[in-house]
């Protein structure tokens, strides 16, 4: 048997992001400036959105999801939203958030590969996550998996929107790669 969630919550890991993942620990390398800066203009669009009309809470890569529909199981997507009436009408306690995100962020990494993603990707979505964001800072695209609509692919000219999800928030897709040189 592997690690249970509460041996990885105190387990003394290498730095670098760790997922446990049916009792597996999976470690990765410390995100490079591209991802990050993809990731923080995702979380600060969407965080003002979302504050200023009381939709939920956004959070970035420090928060993790007990996936209970798959045993020993905690991700922790680059960013994520959850809507307001699921979270406690007086705050977050200690631990994991034992439901997976309304919405889950993943940027591309050079270390990512395809098996392991789209494992993250059907973890999210059999686990009730309505909408996945799959941002790729090299090719400055952004693949939509609504779970209540077909997928589509971005690119700099389109706008990624919420959906059902988060509705009214727009985002131009340029603007997600903002301060990421092309030529990377």
């Amino acid at each position: 048997m592997g690690m249970t969630i509460d041996e990885f919550l105190v387990a003394n890991l290498p730095e670098g992001k760790s997922e446990l993942v049916r009792g597996e620990v999976r470690l990765t390398p410390p995100a490079e400036a591209p991802h990050g800066r993809a990731a923080t203009n995702l979380v600060v669009a969407l965080s003002i959105y979302v504050k200023e009309h009381r939709l939920g809470w956004v959070f970035g890569d420090a928060v993790g999801y007990e996936l209970v529909r798959f045993p020993q199981t905690v991700r922790i997507p680059d960013a994520s939203f959850v809507r307001a009436d699921r979270i406690p009408s007086d705050g977050v306690r200690q631990g994991l958030f034992r439901f997976p995100p309304d919405l889950a962020v993943e940027v591309l990494s050079p270390s990512e590969t395809a098996t392991l993603l789209e494992e993250k990707i059907r973890d999210y979505a059999t686990s009730g996550t309505r909408l996945i964001w799959i941002v790729d800072p090299m090719r400055r695209t952004v693949l939509t998996i609504p779970a209540d609509a077909p997928v589509s692919w971005l690119a700099e000219g389109n706008t990624l929107d919420g959906g059902t999800v988060i509705p009214g928030f727009s985002f131009p897709v340029a603007e997600v790669f903002e301060g990421i040189a092309r030529d990377i």
